[in-house]
């Protein structure tokens, strides 16, 4: 890229990262009575930072990890498909408190810490908790299957339980994003894996207790923004920025568990016709073409060779059958009720002014197929095709998603969603939504205003 075209690179980073809604800065509370019920921040998938465990390197995090290395990603890869000696192992050490590029800084995390400690919480760290901390942020794999995440989350908090000497821990979760499905699942069905909670073999934690359960931006019935970047990857800076290839997304098996599950109609043809489709078939990703069935895609691999990670076409056929499968009972088992669960407190945050996928459009091209999303050039010239196929929300959940919730967890509502403005992430920067945090904590003594839009 020329490097006059640079600058105009940054300030679309810039609009495409930057909060829509300058965030003020929340009064701190008065030095009153301090918390003693712990509250446990779950971030989003990659909202942890992840380094190398044999050379100390940060590999997710900083800004300089959005443009380099020009790998496609792959240095980020799981290989869950087949075994891959080269690919570094990694680990989750910190949520992401800001990235800074170019001179350029945008909030992550920083913001909620300060606000927290600000409302007289004291943060410790959960690998190693001591007695009187009150603040923790859960560090775990965003790349790896979820429910791993809730069974370590589990495991950890075991300890601040045992550190505390209580035999019953009581915290509150404050979850971002997917965060929330991790935390749904630790509510009902404890760190099991999710063959055991299929079966029956989960159930909540005898030892926890969850009193409120706080979800800022959740997709709770999945994102159709997931299947475009498991088709197409994902670019992270416009223009100048690394991309993560589809074949590398492929191995994050939290994506597909991000899936869309809140509806069947998520597919019309090129006159606005519906299309019976099965998102979790792998039958469905080999019609049209998605991920590494995509021409492009198999052309890349064809040139370039196919990593080791990715295994043989039958071992990569075999992982996409199993992780849909498990993906779609993934999100079966959030939205179900179980016997004897008392859901927690439960508030549910998240934009409503934002255009959103809600369908995609599968049009005929030669031999194959092309799937148009929300934001696509072939949509903003075909207004009726792009308003059947998108809604309101944050730009990756719509509303209906957000609120998706099993009848338990409609039941726990301590009141009704809470529509705000801003894009997904965003969201959680606004004074509003930081003000509705320490509200439902308890840490304002102003009531929680109503929902509504």
């Amino acid at each position: 890229m020329p490097r006059r075209a640079l600058p105009f690179a940054l300030l679309l980073l810039l609009a495409a990262c930057g909060p829509r809604v300058t965030p003020r800065v929340v009064p701190e509370l008065p030095p009153a009575a301090p918390p003693t019920v712990p509250v446990i921040f779950v971030p989003g998938v990659t909202g942890v930072v992840l380094r190398d465990v044999a050379t100390g390197e940060i590999a997710w995090g900083r800004g300089r990890n959005l443009v380099a290395p020009d790998d496609g990603g792959v240095g980020l890869a799981l290989p869950v498909i087949h075994a891959d000696s080269g690919l570094p192992v990694l680990e989750p050490v910190a949520p992401i408190e800001e990235l800074a590029l170019y001179g350029f800084h945008k909030s992550v995390y920083g913001p909620i810490r300060s606000l927290l400690t600000g409302a007289g919480y004291v943060e410790g760290r959960l690998e190693a908790p001591g007695v009187g901390e009150t603040l923790f942020f859960f560090n775990y794999d965003w790349r790896r299957d979820l429910t791993e995440g809730a069974a370590r989350l589990w495991r950890q908090l075991e300890e601040l339980r045992r550190v505390r000497g209580e035999d019953r821990l009581e915290v509150d979760l404050i979850c971002q994003s997917s965060g929330a499905h991790l935390c749904r699942y630790l509510a009902k069905y404890g760190g099991v894996a999710l063959e055991d909670a299929a079966a029956g073999r989960g159930r909540p934690p005898a030892t926890l207790s969850i009193r409120r359960l706080v979800l800022v931006g959740s997709s709770n019935g999945g994102s159709l923004r997931i299947l475009r970047e498991l088709d197409r990857g994902r670019r992270y800076v416009p223009l100048t920025g690394r991309r993560i290839l589809p074949e590398v997304a492929l191995t994050f098996t939290s994506l597909f568990q991000d899936l869309p599950i809140y509806r069947r109609d998520l597919f019309l043809d090129a006159t606005g016709a519906p299309v019976d489709v099965d998102l979790f078939a792998p039958a469905s990703w080999r019609r049209y073409g998605w991920s590494f069935h995509g021409a492009t895609t198999a052309r890349r691999l064809a040139r370039d060779g196919v990593p080791p990670f990715l295994g043989t076409a039958a071992e990569r056929d075999a992982y996409l059958e199993r992780t849909l499968a498990a993906a779609r009972r993934f999100q079966e088992l959030l939205h179900a009720d179980i016997p004897g669960f008392v859901a927690p407190r439960l508030y549910v945050v998240g934009s409503a002014d934002q255009p959103t996928p809600e369908r995609a459009i599968l049009v005929r091209k030669g031999n194959g197929w092309e799937t148009w999303f929300t934001g696509d050039p072939a949509l903003r010239h075909r207004p009726v095709l792009a308003a059947l196929a998108t809604a309101q929300g944050d730009e990756h959940a719509t509303l209906e998603s957000q609120d998706w919730l099993s009848p338990q967890e409609q039941e726990a509502l301590v009141v009704p969603p809470r529509r705000t403005r801003g894009g997904h992430f965003e969201t959680l920067l606004t004074e509003e939504v930081r003000r509705f945090l320490l509200q439902a904590l308890g840490r304002l003594d102003s009531t929680l205003p109503p929902g509504g839009p």
